[in-house]
């Protein structure tokens, strides 16, 4: 069930381009995946996964025996959210973790349902499934998928437009980017092109 480019962009542009490195051994890799799709209600579906590995054997004390490549953390989520961004179903799975319990609290992440995946989410979040009410793992994988879902409404208005359906829900507007980060510093070119735009829509 992949689809183009998930092969972790490992091969993106050229791959790795950081300078050589000391001389050194794999110990651990952790990768989070992010997909993305349309609906054909209208919905989002965003499908996330959390996966540790180390490249060795190794013995457990609560798994025993595990080897090379074995997942220590197996963590996958499917997060549904409307046009508002506000999540209306949310299904887990924990094929892979440290301790048997582990997946006891699957049933935890139900308490996310309706909330806002925009602005104050993390907060949120926190406030329902902070500390022996939820995974820190899965939290990670939660904030991951709430800036997914932004990127993934984003690349959305790339696509053909389906009959029937509203226009792309816009994500990005000058007004919140702006001084979030370099490129968007208020005095530099991207912002002052953003503005140009705004004055200008037919540009």
């Amino acid at each position: 069930m992949t689809t183009p480019g998930e092969d972790l962009h490992a091969d993106l542009d050229g791959g790795w381009l950081l300078p050589p490195a000391a001389a050194r051994e794999a110990v651990h890799t952790r990768s989070i995946v992010c997909r993305s799709f349309r609906r054909d209600d209208g919905l989002l579906d965003v499908d996330a996964r959390f996966i540790d590995t180390r490249p060795f054997a190794y013995v457990s004390e609560f798994r025993g025996a595990c080897a090379p490549g074995a997942a220590l953390h197996n963590m996958q989520l499917r997060v549904t959210v409307d046009r508002t961004r506000h999540v209306v179903a949310i299904v887990s799975a924990m094929p892979g973790t440290p301790y048997g319990g582990c997946a006891e609290v699957n049933a935890n992440f139900q308490r996310i349902v309706g909330l806002s995946m925009g602005r104050g989410f993390k907060r949120a979040l926190r406030e329902r499934l902070g500390g022996t009410q939820g995974c820190t793992h899965m939290l990670a994988l939660l904030e991951a998928t709430a800036a997914a879902v932004v990127q993934a409404f984003a690349s959305s208005a790339h696509l053909p437009g389906r009959p029937g359906q509203p226009a792309p829900v816009r994500v990005f507007r000058r007004e919140s980017l702006l001084d979030s980060c370099w490129s968007y510093r208020a005095d530099g070119p991207v912002m002052r092109e953003l503005e140009a735009r705004e004055r200008s829509p037919t540009r």
